[in-house]
């Protein structure tokens, strides 16, 4: 239990914030025979890149659901684009440069789209 007017971070104890149930404690989720779900364990390549290890496991933040395991770079872009694939897709264009090509109106002579 904390003192009164004592301030900062709790002492750590083995790995754990003091105070909190150890892992293997009833009802929590690592208690065998429980049915709790449990993530993926990271292994193998990006789903996004297929290049950089896996290390990441997505999810959707409105329900939980897991929809895979990225890598460190992929993971945190989607975070950047909050999950919102009409900013992805936009992203993807630009890159393509599908976005920003101009149209030949004469000899030398481009208008840019507007």
């Amino acid at each position: 239990m904390r003192r009164p007017g004592v301030t900062g971070p709790r002492p750590r104890v083995a790995g754990r914030t003091a105070g909190s149930a150890p892992p293997s404690a009833p009802g929590s989720s690592r208690e065998a025979g429980t049915g709790a779900r449990r993530a993926p364990r990271p292994q193998g390549v990006c789903r996004a890149c297929r290049v950089a290890p896996a290390e990441h496991v997505d999810h959707r933040h409105g329900t939980g659901r897991v929809r895979g395991v990225l890598c460190f770079s992929r993971h945190a872009a989607l975070g950047q684009f909050k999950d919102r694939p009409d900013a992805i897709r936009r992203a993807a264009a630009y890159v393509e440069g599908i976005a920003w090509k101009p149209t030949l109106v004469a000899p030398g002579v481009c208008r840019l789209p507007s």
